[in-house]
Order: C-alpha cells, then structure tokens, then sequence
C-alpha cells in the first residue's frame, strides 16, 4: 500500500499541479455566468470553483456580469461550487461537455445568504478574505483582469495584472496567493512560499494562503508545519473541508492517528465531503494497522461510494479483500 499512500497523498496535497494539468490538456472554453433568481448580477467578489471526480480542479474570480472563464477538456463532465460574501454557497449537479463542444456555457442561479451565514463567512468560512471588503476599485480591476488572464493560462500577463493590484492595495492578501501560485507554476518554489507567507502576514485571515502553504509543507514532508498552518486555517474556517481534510493528512504522516480519525469524521460530516473522499483510505489504513478491519472497510467502502471512478479505487478494492480473506476462518 505504499505507493497507493503516494498517490493519496498527491491527491490531496496538489490542487495546483491538477489545475497546471488540466491547461495543458484542455481542448474546450467553459464560460460560467453567476446570476441571482431573477437573472440579476453580483456587484461582489465571488469564487467559482472547477470541480471533477477526482476533485478541485481551478479556480476563478469575478465580480457583477462578467463571466468565469475555464479552459477544459471535452467529453468530461464537471461541476461548479460558487461562494462569495451575501450568497449561499452552491455546489451545481454534475453537466457533460459535449464531445464535439469548443465552447460551453453555464449559468448558476444563487440566492442572497442569510444573516447568520454571511457572519459565518465574515468570521472564516474561506473565500473572502476579510481585507478584501473595501478594496479600492482600481486593485479590484486588476485583480479581475488577473484572474481572467490566469484562467486563460496568461501566467505573464496574470502576473503583471496582480503586482498592479497590490501596487494600488498593499494589503490585497489574495493577489499575494495568486501571485505564490504562478511561482508554482513556473516553477520557483522559494519564491511562492514567500509570497504565500506574505499573504498570511498582510491578512492573518486569509485561509487559501494556510492551505497553500501546508500543501508545500506536505509536499515537502515538513508534517508538523503543515499541521501547526492548517491547526489556524480550521480554527478561522472550522466548515472548509479543504482545511479540515488537509489537516487529518498532516496528522497522518505525524503518526497521530487518533487526531486523523477525528478530523476525517469531521470532514465526511460537511458540505461537498466527497470531494475529499482520500480520506477514508487514510482512516482505513490507520484502523487496519490497529486491526480494525471491520470498521477499516467500513472507510474503504465509504470511499468506493464516494468516488468509484478514482484511480485510487482499484488498489482499495485490492485492500478489502485482503481483509476479506484474512477475516474468513481456515480450514
């Protein structure tokens, strides 16, 4: 199971990498319009989030009438999350892109968030930072004009469009992420874990920074730092199954296994859960090594309902029925 805990944990720990390789391969423009019930706009910040069976896939930001722009691959099907301060977080069905499309359009329809939900956003529930509430319009231009370009594969002109935004708002905590990103990309790993430490140092707030830190610190078997980022990142968002599901990794590779558990508990209790359905093989694994197995194939088998086309299911299906055989009696 080695090389299957290799992979899990690139699953996890590599939004950035899944997202670099769905540019290279995208044959298909995706274009998502965000519209209230009543086909109005959002004069907001909103996140749209690409997802896939396997997961995140991108990430895009808009404001009032203009489009998320995605480059995918036809033939596949994929999902939208929207957030933002004053809608309800929406997660879409599952649509195809057709085969033969070059171009497809979506449109989510969201509703304004209750009161109790927009303070559970302000108080950290991921998407906006809270910095980013009165920014001044021109950074608010060029971080549009950023994020369009990034979602193009503009890396260069993305770049120059958030050094412009951070130029006008020094404290753009968001721009800093972006920019730590394109490093990634590039890839300069010195320079983007700077820049993600100096979105964290201008908006202790800002969660994406956490998580793509600790994401380096995983990558970069540093487990205790990952854990001690994403200990904060829960505490501001405690409902981001990112965090919470980043952080029962971390605690798996420290070899705290009761705190795993828990913390995968925690995530299969919240919003969209499936997305992280890796999990339940690292629960598994642990409740196997303390000879558990039915509860063990209980998290392998919850793993298989949730994602039954990952590549990871074949080696799970391997590993229930090794403890299959090793339960039945001899003879």
């Amino acid at each position: 199971m080695r090389t299957l805990a290799s992979l899990l944990l690139a699953l996890l720990c590599s939004p950035c990498l899944l997202a670099q390789t769905m540019d290279q391969r995208g044959n298909c423009d995706l274009a998502v319009s965000v519209r209230t019930a009543d086909e109005g706009s959002i004069d907001a910040p909103i996140q749209v989030d690409l997802l896939a069976a396997q997961g995140w896939i991108a990430t895009a930001h808009i404001t009032g009438a203009e489009p998320a722009q995605f480059r995918v691959i036809n033939g596949k099907s994929y999902r939208l999350k929207v957030s933002g301060r004053g809608i309800e977080t929406t997660t879409t069905a599952y649509f195809e892109v057709n085969p033969l499309e070059t171009l497809h359009t979506e449109t989510v329809h969201v509703k304004p968030a209750s009161e109790t939900a927009t303070e559970e956003l302000i108080g950290g529930a991921g998407t906006i930072s809270v910095t980013e509430m009165n920014i001044p319009k021109k950074a608010s231009v060029e971080m549009d004009k950023g994020q369009d370009a990034f979602a193009k594969g503009n890396l260069e002109e993305a770049e120059g469009h958030f050094e412009k935004a951070i130029a006008e708002y020094p404290r753009y905590a968001r721009a800093y992420d972006m920019l730590g990103v394109i490093a990634i990309k590039n890839p300069n790993r010195a320079k983007a874990r700077e820049l993600f430490a100096k979105s964290i140092e201008v908006d202790g707030s800002f969660v994406p920074a956490y998580l793509d830190l600790a994401r380096m610190d995983v990558q970069d078997k540093s487990y205790a730092e990952a854990e001690s980022l994403l200990a904060k990142a829960t505490a501001l968002s405690p409902l981001t199954p990112d965090a919470v599901s980043l952080l029962a990794t971390a605690e798996f590779a420290n070899k705290e296994y009761d705190k795993a558990l828990a913390d995968v508990e925690r995530t299969h209790e919240l919003p969209n859960h499936e997305q992280f359905a890796e999990v339940h093989i690292m629960a598994g694994k642990a409740l196997r090594m303390r000879n558990q197995r039915e509860a063990a194939k209980a998290q392998f088998q919850m793993f298989l309902k949730e994602k039954p086309d990952s590549p990871l299911a074949e080696s799970v299906r391997e590993a229930l029925a090794s403890l299959d055989a090793a339960s039945k009696p001899e003879n």
